[in-house]
């Protein structure tokens, strides 16, 4: 018997027609207890609660007013958790897979834009490029005298590439009070390069995302097969991984499902 999710969540994308509403999906609504009767919903971002009309589990009344506020546009994503009693916690991001409230962050503090060069475009997504901040050499620098968390290993996949995320080991998540939890990442190599990446949840996985992968790909050159590792200097406010390649075009099959956690 399979136990249903805590805080059910599904995902949209924004098709033609949406400023006129949205539909929950029909194969969600057995999480909805009485769901013949629905007639009103909320949802909630940035601590707001927006109100809504629902007709035949249809958004309506009150949909135009979200779409407008939160400046939504054809192929943008939208993630809705159910914190129960109709009640929908609502994610946003944009075509490329970022969290828009995390690109337009970037973009404030000076972010610059460009694209990545890649021997086939079609094994990248174009996403938003980030340049090392200030602020990132300062958290760097301030977490020097941490002790290391741990670390993983893990082998490039077709998903990470065509996607744009990875994700994280279970057991390294919970080991690192990363369950759950949504916050910015820096990433660091021998070199002292630094990206700008952001650490997401899901119900059930943990992942890096972030407006700054598709550089972090092409500065280092990534395919996938490569195996890779990353390490914990700090698990701040802003945790600080430190990475690097252990093994250029590795055997997929070799090394499935291995990861090393210390």
């Amino acid at each position: 018997m399979k136990i249903p999710p805590k805080k059910p969540h599904f995902f949209k994308p924004l098709q033609p027609g949406f400023k006129n509403g949205l539909k929950i999906p029909i194969g969600f609504l057995k999480y909805l207890k009485g769901n013949d009767q629905i007639e009103h919903a909320i949802l909630r971002r940035d601590g707001n609660k927006w109100p809504m009309k629902v007709n035949g589990h249809r958004f309506e009344v009150g949909w135009a007013e979200f779409v407008q506020q939160y400046d939504l546009q054809l192929g943008d994503i939208l993630m809705f958790r159910h914190e129960g009693n109709m009640e929908f916690e609502v994610s946003i991001f944009d075509s490329t897979h970022c969290d828009r409230e995390y690109a337009e962050y970037m973009q404030e503090g000076g972010g610059g834009g460009g694209g990545a060069h890649t021997d086939d475009a079609t094994e990248r997504p174009m996403m938003h490029m980030i340049k090392s901040s200030k602020k990132a050499s300062s958290h760097v620098k301030a977490a020097s005298h941490h002790k290391s968390f741990g670390h993983f290993e893990c082998i490039i996949r077709e998903y990470s590439i065509r996607q744009g995320y990875l994700y994280l080991p279970r057991l390294f998540a919970i080991a690192n009070g990363l369950i759950n939890k949504k916050c910015d990442l820096i990433i660091r190599d021998e070199r002292q390069r630094l990206w700008n990446l952001k650490i997401s949840s899901s119900i059930t996985q943990t992942y890096i995302i972030g407006c700054g992968w598709t550089k972090f790909f092409a500065d280092n050159c990534l395919r996938k097969g490569d195996r890779i590792m990353f390490e914990v200097v700090t698990n701040g406010e802003t945790p600080i991984w430190k990475f690097q390649v252990t093994n250029r075009e590795a055997s997929l099959q070799k090394f499935q499902g291995m990861f090393i956690l210390i």
